[in-house]
């Protein structure tokens, strides 16, 4: 009996190996930079709190902290402090990474009209979306091993007092919402008219399911509300003591759930069309539309909002726990020794200080995925349309960075505000212009992101999102190597988040700043004056 014909498709799997070539190396990077900060919790907690007395009332401490980052759950021990510590960060981190790549490798490509060309060979729509889960899967692998490995390199350490299978449950959780929202994105993507509305759900469902886990978390009686929320089955899984392993069920069913869903609707919809309809406007609004630049505002207004109410409402509850977090600091031998050479007289100004080092990272992520819907805008061929009226690159190009710039600035300031008003609820006393000040500051990390942004899509577009998140992933990763170190101060700083002052505990260094956001304006014009002169590249 001769044996059937391969098809292309099915011999090369290039779909998979595509989308997996295009999200493994960055998923490797933040899959690094989870591990690391385990490793860096795990070396740092004993040497904060050095007796057991010290970790004990730290403990305590720690459960004004639950609405943000959750329970404690035996934090006077290494094992369960790291658990607490890492857990939440980690997971809002792989959110954010999983709903740009899932949205931007399915729907993204598909409004790019990449996947009309790969469907009109011998691969059926099914088969398609299957071999782009399996890309995606791959590269969710690719941040699972070196999350695993450090680690394990991590368990090694003479504090660390848990096991191998330990060190597999806890690197399971970290990676466990970037797997849920991975799928749900996967699912968004099907169902949404453009890879912005897919975003959009589904950066809603990720805010639904933190809201649901802090109301969880707000009261010791509301605790069954967490087995509603995805983030409050990562919270039960407590992978270094006493692990709830039952918690991996619902996580598996809605990664599962997802997927089969998502081919369903494949295999069913005509390419380009959606469950959910695009946004209709009215000829009324389009009055204002004076240019590109408005044109562009008025497109990602919806994104923008996402991002201020979000950012708003973290902010507010970082300044409802400063004072909390202040007595935590207090607490330490270590902290207060550290606050002391920092000329820090308050420890609520410290751990705000923090918490805006935090944000930082969070307003680069944010510049980052504007720049990301550039190079897009350019790659899906809707820049064509603009181009040939009488529109300059350099004035589309500088009025979509001026965009960026803008929506960074407001975001650190409503940070600082928003921050203000949660701390008064507590009556810290940091003045609301010294918070404004501290957001502000906190944009500087984002400005040299856009700046570098624009100078690679200038130059090779194709890098553009590689290089944005390349040098945040980068710069994260420095920082906590570095901090392991005192004499790898040079180290320290390549990171962009080094350049950066601790306000509102210090006073900004706007001398320095003004260097940074020379050598982003700097960078950015370059980058225009090469976009001027290259040919426009689709793919």
């Amino acid at each position: 009996m001769a044996a059937r014909p391969t098809e292309p498709g099915e011999a090369k799997w290039v779909i998979a190996w595509h989308v997996a070539r295009s999200a493994a190396p960055l998923a490797a990077v933040w899959g690094l930079v989870f591990g690391m900060d385990a490793f860096i919790t795990v070396w740092e907690y004993p040497m904060a709190y050095p007796t057991l007395a010290d970790r004990v009332k730290a403990a305590v401490t720690l459960r004004s902290f639950s609405v943000l980052y959750g329970q404690p759950y035996h934090a006077e021990t290494v094992a369960g402090y790291v658990s607490w510590h890492v857990t939440t960060v980690v997971s809002l981190i792989g959110t954010i990474w999983a709903l740009l790549v899932s949205t931007g490798l399915l729907r993204g490509e598909e409004d790019a009209g990449r996947w009309e060309m790969l469907l009109s060979g011998p691969v059926s729509k099914a088969r398609a979306t299957a071999e782009a889960l399996v890309g995606l899967g791959a590269a969710l692998v690719a941040m699972f091993v070196p999350t695993f490995v450090t680690i394990v390199a991590a368990a090694q350490l003479p504090v660390a007092h848990f096991s191998v299978p330990s060190s597999l449950l806890l690197a399971l959780t970290l990676v466990s919402a970037a797997a849920m929202f991975l799928a749900i994105g996967a699912l968004a993507s099907q169902v949404s008219a453009t890879r912005g509305q897919a975003a959009t759900v589904v950066v809603a469902v990720a805010g639904v399911a933190f809201l649901v886990r802090m109301v969880a978390d707000a009261r010791k009686g509301l605790d069954w509300i967490l087995w509603l929320t995805p983030y409050g089955w990562i919270e039960q899984l407590r992978p270094l003591r006493d692990p709830q392993v039952v918690a991996f069920a619902p996580i598996f069913l809605l990664v599962a759930g997802c997927v089969v869903a998502t081919l369903a609707i494949a295999s069913e919809r005509d390419l380009g069309a959606s469950v959910l309809r695009a946004r209709e406007e009215s000829g009324a609004t389009g009055r204002w539309l004076l240019g590109p630049t408005t044109l562009a505002l008025r497109l990602v207004r919806g994104t923008v909002a996402a991002w201020l109410v979000g950012i708003a409402i973290y902010s507010f509850a970082v300044g409802m726990i400063a004072r909390s977090a202040s007595d935590l600091l207090v607490n330490s031998p270590a902290f207060t020794s550290a606050l002391g050479r920092l000329g820090v007289r308050k420890a609520s100004e410290a751990y705000l200080g923090i918490e805006f080092l935090m944000l930082s990272a969070l307003l680069a992520v944010v510049a980052a995925s504007f720049l990301a819907s550039v190079r897009d805008e350019e790659a899906g061929g809707r820049l064509d349309h603009l181009l040939v009226r009488p529109t300059r690159r350099i004035v589309w190009l500088a009025g979509r960075g001026a965009i960026v710039a803008v929506v960074v600035a407001a975001c650190g300031a409503l940070s600082g505000a928003a921050t203000w008003v949660g701390a008064e609820t507590q009556h810290t006393g940091v003045p609301l212009a010294k918070l404004v000040e501290a957001g502000i500051n906190a944009t500087i990390p984002a400005a040299f992101v856009l700046g570098v942004g624009l100078l690679v899509f200038g130059i090779a577009p194709r890098l553009t999102s590689v290089a944005t998140y390349g040098v945040i992933a980068y710069s994260f990763l420095v920082t906590l190597i570095a901090s392991l170190f005192s004499d790898q101060e040079w180290l320290k700083d390549t990171s962009i988040f080094s350049h950066i002052e601790i306000a509102p505990a210090a006073k900004p260094d706007w001398g320095e700043a003004s260097i940074v956001f020379a050598v982003a304006l700097a960078a950015a014009a370059i980058g225009a004056l090469a976009f001027e002169r290259r040919d426009i590249e689709y793919a």
